[in-house]
């Protein structure tokens, strides 16, 4: 199975790389593909050294399993990251390909068209949207 993980260094996209992992885990034919679009449209990252710094947290969360990984930084125009995800994709011949979301509110993803909800629509391959955990405050006691 091959796994194409996209990461801009977001909480949502870091929770994206253990997801895949304990994907990969069960799976000794997989492979993850794990990429960075550097683009400069406020929403990853946008300078090649930002993109390297995403890269590298990637690496270092996969480093302690056995789970075969290859990482590269793309470039991309800005404004287009899920058309040169879904490029990626399509090149690799992802079976699955993983994202996170930050979890905003419909409205937002729907006025302004997150990065996750536009790849769902022009993905021809699966997609994944994994969430980060939110933490609850604890209720202060009457």
């Amino acid at each position: 199975m091959k796994i194409l993980v996209a990461t801009d260094g977001s909480r949502g996209s870091e929770e994206a790389v253990r997801f895949a992992k304990r994907l990969a885990k069960g799976n000794p034919a997989s492979r993850l593909d794990v990429i960075t679009v550097e683009g400069g449209n406020g929403s990853g990252p946008s300078s090649r050294r930002e993109a390297r710094e995403a890269i590298r947290r990637a690496a270092l969360e996969l480093a302690n399993g056995s789970v075969r990984a290859r990482f590269r930084v793309i470039r991309g125009k800005p404004g287009a990251v899920p058309e040169a995800i879904c490029r990626e994709s399509e090149r690799l011949k992802a079976s699955l390909v993983v994202v996170g979301s930050e979890g905003r509110d419909t409205l937002h993803e729907w006025v302004v068209g997150g990065i996750a909800l536009r790849l769902i629509y022009l993905s021809r391959r699966p997609v994944t949207v994994v969430r980060p955990v939110r933490r609850r405050k604890p209720r202060p006691r009457a």
